[in-house]
């Protein structure tokens, strides 16, 4: 009887290490490649242990792996391809001078102090007037316009009451969190206000946005 326990129990054994062997992931090749493995998953590679992949390193945090981008540095927040390459403009916005005497300053930027709120490079700002026409366009830059900081003008503005809106990128998530009310640009957009006299200029017109 004693002897039927043993060979039960030998044979036992390997079944319950197979067993205990189950890939415990899809990532896991169970020790047939060790480069998945965790220094835990290499000393007992009878329990199956699986490091997780770490990301694809992405330094100008542009959504585009490091090894795939062709245009590396590019500013946060620019809308890229899928080679990581700025996108041009949407059709129709690029910054151009009315016939007016008046300026408008802004900035678009990320919402974060973490950050330190930097610019959002590469995004399209309407003029709009009081009937909510677009008048004008103007593209944020990736660097200050002036000493408060403003990356986005509009020159050569007539005197009057206008509506500054910015316009999100499309297919992207990032989504508007200055100002929180204000005229409705529409797009889940709310605008800002802005009064300009001739020779004037109206400015901390800020749009701050988070992905």
């Amino acid at each position: 009887m004693r002897a039927f326990i043993v060979v039960m129990a030998l044979v036992a054994t390997p079944f319950l290490a197979g067993a205990s062997q189950s890939p415990q992931g899809p990532n896991c090749d169970n020790g047939l490649a060790d480069e998945h493995r965790s220094d835990q998953g290499q000393l007992h590679a009878h329990k199956g242990l699986c490091a997780p992949q770490p990301p694809l390193p992405d330094a100008d945090q542009d959504g585009v792996p490091d090894n795939l981008d062709q245009c590396p540095d590019t500013p946060l927040g620019t809308t890229v391809d899928a080679s990581g390459c700025p996108v041009a403009p949407p059709p129709g916005c690029a910054s151009a001078g009315g016939t007016g005497t008046g300026t408008v300053l802004g900035q678009v930027f990320v919402d974060d102090p973490a950050q330190d709120f930097p610019y959002l490079a590469g995004w399209c700002v309407e003029l709009r007037d009081g009937s909510g026409a677009v008048i004008a366009t103007a593209v944020t830059s990736g660097v200050a316009l002036d000493v408060e900081g403003n990356n986005y003008v509009f020159s050569g503005v007539p005197a009057g009451t206008y509506t500054v809106c910015e316009v999100l990128p499309p297919n992207t998530t990032w989504h508007e969190t200055t100002p929180t009310s204000g005229p409705n640009c529409g797009g889940g957009v709310v605008g800002i206000t802005a009064t300009v006299m001739d020779g004037g200029t109206a400015d901390f017109l800020w749009f701050g946005n988070l992905p």
